[in-house]
Formats: structure tokens, C-alpha cells, sequence
């Protein structure tokens, strides 16, 4: 204590407080952020497309095209790709479905992108996955009966080359666009039914707060990992792909299987974290890009105590200065 007294004074005595203080409530507020179990995953059975909506030879050729020079003929991995036979399809889903394969650089985490391909031959991969590659039944399946990408009209649209006549190819277009509505109109109805199904936004609020928020932060934005690694931003994200996530683990993300989190549960997280991107941004002039009330209220006391401090010692030296 005397040596504390001694030093009490001292012209850097203020800047060790204000590091002290900043250093205990980071650890303070570490010590207590969730954290979250791996467990082996599993999802729920769906209906995946029947095989005459399938080309498994078309399948076979995208996949030594584009995935066999890095996961092997075989999809048991080499040197520059991972083992595909135990991951099952849903994580063959997710990582081309937001353009994170195939990858040009299998040493760097991929960002999400555009999809290069369409989505029936992603369908093909997929089916061509299952009869070839796929080892027994392991991995999750694709939850078909989750909502996922909104259909885009240019999967209707006709080819004006397969026309002979404006008329004939104008009546098409109309007929294009009558089942483009209607493919829209079920889907939003699916997409309606799905979020309003959970009930529930206290237990999904939850369960993404003690799951996820901890990694992609409390407004889903994403933020840094360790090893140069970062968790993404979910804002984009469908509901199917953050359904495949959890039950896929990409990258550095654990897998929850039923016994962890149940697909009512799942859903109860999915509903929570579209309903909380639709909320629009309050902004300000100290806008923190929605990190969280916790996160935010820490800046706003760790800055707030270190301006008192930095004001204390303020006053105390230009009073000394004065003496």
C-alpha cells in the first residue's frame, strides 16, 4: 500500500488508471460473452427433386470441371481440398449456393458471391454427390421444406433465338412472366408461413444470442475471428442457408444436430434473425452499424470513463501548473 501511496502522484499515475480500467472491463465483458457446443449434425428429412428433374451425367462432368482438381475424383481431398464423402449435401448446397465454391484460392476463406452456376446444375451436382460421392448416408440432407432463394424471372424468361415470329415470342414472354407471378406468389407464401410458424421471438432471440451472436454479432453483421478468420455477415443470407450453416459447421462454425437445437428451435432462431434484419437502422451520429445494446453500452462507458479520467487529470495538472 505505501508503494501505491508513493506513486500515487506520479505524472503517468492518470494513463495506468484509465489502462487498468479499460483492460478489466474488456476481460469483464469476455469472461461473460455466450459460448456455444459442437455436436455432430443432423436435419430433418425433405424431399429432394425427383430423377427425371435430374441430369447425374451432367452432374458428373460439373463436378470433375470444377471441384474434382481440388477434392479429387473421388471427393476424398488432396492436398488443396477437404474429404466431401461425409459432409453430406447440404454442405454442397450452401457452399455453391452463396458463391463460395468453387474456389480459386483454397488457402483464403471465400467471402460470399454469386452463384456461377444455375440452379439446376446445382441440382445435377448434387444429385450426381448423392450416387457417387456421398459415402452411405452421413451428413445432413438439404432441408427442401425451408424457404430459400426468391425465383428469378430470368429462369422463365424465353429465348428470343427459339422464335420464329415477334408475336409468337411476345405471347411467350407473357406466359413467362404468368408463371414467373405465380412461382412468386407461392413462394412468398412458403416464405410467410415458415417465419410466422415460430411464435415464439423470446426463445429465438435466445438462442441466437447464446449460438451465434457471439461470432456474427447482435444485428448479424458479422465480425472478426482469430487467425485472420472472420464470421460473415448473415444479412443476405436465406433462411435454408442459415438452416444448412447450422447443420454444416462451415469453416470455423460448429454443427448443431437435433439433440442440441431441434428443427422447431432452428426455425424459432431463423424467424428471429429475419424479423431483426427487417428492422430498420435507428442511425445517429454515433451509428455502430446495430452491434448491440451490451457491446454499445460498454463503448459508451469505457469512452465515457475515459473522458472523466482523461478530465481529471486534466484539471489536476493545469492545477498544478497554477500552484
Amino acid at each position: 500500500m505505501k508503494w501505491i501511496t508513493a506513486r500515487r502522484r506520479h505524472p503517468l499515475a492518470g494513463y495506468v488508471v484509465v489502462i487498468l480500467a479499460l483492460a478489466l472491463f474488456g476481460v469483464g465483458y469476455a469472461a461473460v460473452a455466450p459460448t456455444s457446443d459442437q455436436a455432430q449434425a443432423q436435419t430433418l428429412a425433405a424431399d429432394a427433386p425427383s430423377p427425371e428433374d435430374v441430369d447425374v451425367a451432367e452432374g458428373k462432368t460439373i463436378f470433375d470441371q470444377t471441384c474434382a482438381s481440388c477434392h479429387g475424383l473421388d471427393g476424398s481431398g488432396g492436398e488443396f481440398g477437404p474429404d466431401l464423402r461425409d459432409v453430406g449435401p447440404a454442405a454442397i448446397d450452401f457452399q455453391v449456393s452463396t458463391g463460395r465454391m468453387p474456389s480459386m484460392n483454397p488457402d483464403a476463406q471465400m467471402p460470399r458471391k454469386p452463384m456461377v452456376m444455375t440452379e439446376q446444375e446445382l441440382a445435377n451436382l448434387i444429385a450426381y454427390y448423392n450416387e457417387s460421392i456421398r459415402n452411405g448416408g452421413n451428413g445432413a440432407e438439404i432441408p427442401y421444406d425451408v424457404p430459400d432463394v426468391a425465383p428469378d424471372f430470368a429462369d422463365f424468361e424465353p429465348l428470343r433465338s427459339d422464335f420464329d415470329s415477334d408475336e409468337a415470342y411476345h405471347e411467350a414472354v407473357e406466359e413467362a412472366e404468368a408463371e414467373y407471378q405465380a412461382a412468386l406468389e407461392e413462394y412468398e407464401a412458403e416464405y410467410d408461413d415458415y417465419i410466422s410458424g415460430a411464435d415464439d421471438t423470446e426463445m429465438g432471440m435466445r438462442l441466437y444470442l447464446t449460438n451465434c451472436a457471439h461470432c456474427h454479432g447482435w444485428s448479424g453483421g458479422g465480425g472478426a475471428l482469430t487467425d485472420g478468420r472472420w464470421a460473415p455477415e448473415i444479412h443476405d443470407s436465406t433462411p435454408r442457408e442459415i438452416y444448412e450453416a447450422m447443420v454444416s459447421g462451415p469453416g470455423a462454425m460448429p454443427m448443431f444436430s437435433d439433440g442440441v437445437l431441434a428443427p422447431e428451435e432452428k426455425q424459432e432462431l431463423i424467424s428471429y434473425v429475419k424479423t431483426l434484419q427487417a428492422e430498420p437502422n435507428a442511425g445517429g451520429i454515433f451509428d455502430l452499424q446495430r452491434v448491440g445494446q451490451v457491446a454499445e453500452g460498454l463503448i459508451g462507458w469505457v469512452v465515457g470513463l475515459a473522458l472523466i479520467v482523461a478530465c481529471a487529470i486534466w484539471i489536476t495538472a493545469k492545477q498544478r501548473a497554477h500552484d
